[in-house]
């Protein structure tokens, strides 16, 4: 009997795709009617030991039935729905008969841990034909399903090795942090491994966790933890498969001991300012520098909830004061931060703060668009006005333009208004016979403005608007020749 458990393993680390001899997935497409198959259902079966009922395959799926192998694994995957709302329940097994005479015996699972349709794997070597299946099982609805879902040739698991991961030494011991080491050996013919640390005080039983990291190929990983002095701590690297297949390496330990007459720095976090559309400001103060002649600051910070913390780039202190940093920020959003000190490796933060760009309610400023004007051979002239500031100060006024059907936007150079009035800007390498459009923008403390699109077209002026005509003596005239001057 071929080992189940893994092969599917197997299966689901391959990355390959599963074909029948037709080189295609096996489909239900042709599935006969419920009153045709799967007839043989039976409850409350006392001869079925400790399951309670016993369905035969009513070749649902049977264009899957046979796979020819030569050399590798016939692979069938095998679907039992629960036919009701009533869910099915484990222990579950399949037995399958192939027409060589031989049989497979294989337990069910529930794809991924969750509940719904129990799955069953068999592998054969060299394939074959199934010939007959009958499954076991509790639970379920008064029309359960049985199909062969999938077949096809998968390539003996033996040849594949395991995922497999060490633990290494800790590095980076200083006085509130660790820096935990693994590295995965193998994926074990999976396409990606998520990875992670276990530690804990020494002593105590309930493991922590570090953040999941996925990898795609073997190589180190790490993650830094907080640690307190005088203590041993234990800690071993994890790697979890797709098929949730948990390998862990050996626990290693390692001690952060008491630093001695140290003192640390003190900073404080203080209140955010000029919070505006954009940016605000984070401040702090190096109250005293401890132990040290140098100190570097700066700020952590984050949106509320999030892992990880953004730093500002450090300044470094020589004495006691005030600091800050300009950060980034989205309205609506509630961030937290707070100001961090360090010096050779020894780490001090102040207390955590939060503040949050609330979306302003102000009156916007108003253009508008006017007409082109002073349209010439290569040139012409965008107009626009500021109809209004709205709640600001100064406005930064501009145009866009493009040819009609264009992708892409051309900008004029900005122009700041700090009054409500008209401004224009003239544009060149203009092409003749083509329909052009522009509006007017205003910008002011990121907020955008635009007024109505206006077109205008370049014509060529070797063109005549309309048909020559003839004069009353019947000579054609030019409607662009300047007319002769007369003497008395």
């Amino acid at each position: 009997m071929v080992d189940s458990t893994n092969r599917r393993r197997f299966l689901a680390a391959s990355g390959v795709t599963v074909v029948g001899l037709s080189g295609c997935l096996g489909s239900n497409d042709d599935e006969p009617d419920d009153d045709e198959t799967d007839a043989d259902s039976s409850d409350d079966n006392p001869d079925n030991g400790e399951f309670a009922r016993e369905l035969q395959w009513g070749n649902l799926g049977s264009e899957n039935a046979t796979q020819e192998c030569p050399g590798e694994l016939g692979y069938w995957k095998w679907i039992l729905t629960p036919g009701g709302p009533q869910a099915l329940e484990l222990p579950a097994e399949l037995t399958v008969q192939f027409a060589d005479g031989t049989e497979q015996t294989v337990e069910g699972f529930f794809p991924g841990g969750g509940r719904g349709a129990l799955q069953f794997e068999v592998f054969k070597d060299g394939g074959g034909t199934v010939e007959s299946a009958v499954v076991r099982f509790n639970g379920g609805g008064a029309n359960p399903r049985l199909t062969i879902s999938e077949g096809g040739c998968v390539e003996d698991p033996d040849d594949i090795p395991d995922v497999t991961v060490t633990t290494e030494p800790a590095t980076e011991v200083n006085d509130s942090t660790a820096i935990l080491n693994g590295f995965l050996e193998n994926l074990g013919g999976f396409g990606s491994v998520s990875v992670f640390f276990e530690y804990r005080e020494q002593g105590t039983a309930i493991w922590e966790t570090t953040d999941a990291q996925t990898l795609t190929e073997p190589g180190p990983f790490d993650a830094e933890i907080d640690v307190e002095p005088g203590t041993d701590y234990e800690f071993r690297a994890v790697a979890v498969a797709p098929d949730n297949t948990t390998v862990r390496g050996a626990i290693l330990t390692f001690t952060k001991d008491d630093v001695p007459d140290i003192t640390k720095p003190t900073v404080v976090t203080g209140p955010a300012t000029e919070i505006n559309e954009s940016t605000a400001t984070l401040n702090g103060e190096l109250r005293e520098l401890g132990d040290f002649d140098d100190v570097n600051v700066f700020f952590e910070y984050r949106p509320v909830g999030a892992d990880e913390w953004t730093p500002t780039e450090p300044e470094t202190l020589t004495g006691p004061g005030p600091f800050s940093a300009e950060v980034d920020v989205e309205q609506g959003v509630e961030y937290e931060y707070r100001a961090v000190a360090v010096a050779n490796d020894t780490r001090a933060t102040g207390e955590t703060l939060t503040f949050q760009k609330e979306i302003p309610d102000v009156d916007l400023p108003d253009v508008a668009t006017d007409p082109a004007t002073d349209v010439n051979e290569s040139t012409a002239t965008l107009n626009g006005r500021l109809v209004t500031l709205g709640d600001f100060e100064a406005v930064d006024v501009f145009f866009q333009y493009r040819i009609v059907g264009a992708e892409e936007w051309l900008e004029t150079a900005p122009q700041t208004l700090t009054e409500p009035g008209p401004f224009s800007d003239e544009i060149g390498d203009l092409e003749t016979g083509v329909v052009y459009e522009f509006r007017a923008l205003g910008v002011a403390n990121d907020v955008v403005v635009a007024g109505p699109i206006q077109r205008f077209t370049k014509e060529d002026p070797d063109k005549p608007d309309k048909p020559d005509k003839k004069d009353k003596k019947g000579k054609k005239t030019d409607k662009y020749e300047t007319p002769k001057s007369k003497t008395k």
